[in-house]
């Protein structure tokens, strides 16, 4: 998961320490394989989202209410595969990495 989200992993690990302590996240153990841990989204965090949601749309409001109602269609169609999930497995460059040598 670091590497698909271009994070270090000791980075990513204290970002979901964080939103555990807040109660948006929860560890729990792999039924697959007991080493492996789980993160999974709990009520809060749910909730949470869906505030950010809404008040996402409600700042694009004034840009988007612009548009005739074709054109928000328009919109709506072409950035679908770049906000819906799930999103592509693959892993992203850490920041302030480029180039075809980097490995």
């Amino acid at each position: 998961m670091s590497a698909f989200l271009g994070l270090d992993k000791s980075t990513l690990s204290g970002l979901i320490s964080r939103a555990e302590r807040r109660g948006l996240l929860t560890r729990g153990t792999s039924p697959e394989d007991k080493r492996a841990v789980v993160v999974l989204i709990t009520d809060a965090g749910r909730d949470l989202i869906e505030r950010l949601y809404a008040q996402g749309r409600e700042e694009l409001a004034p840009a988007t209410d612009r548009l005739d109602p074709h054109q928000r269609h328009e919109l709506a169609r072409l950035l679908e595969p770049l906000l819906s999930p799930p999103l592509p497995l693959t892993p992203r460059r850490p920041a302030g990495r480029t180039g075809a040598l980097d490995g």
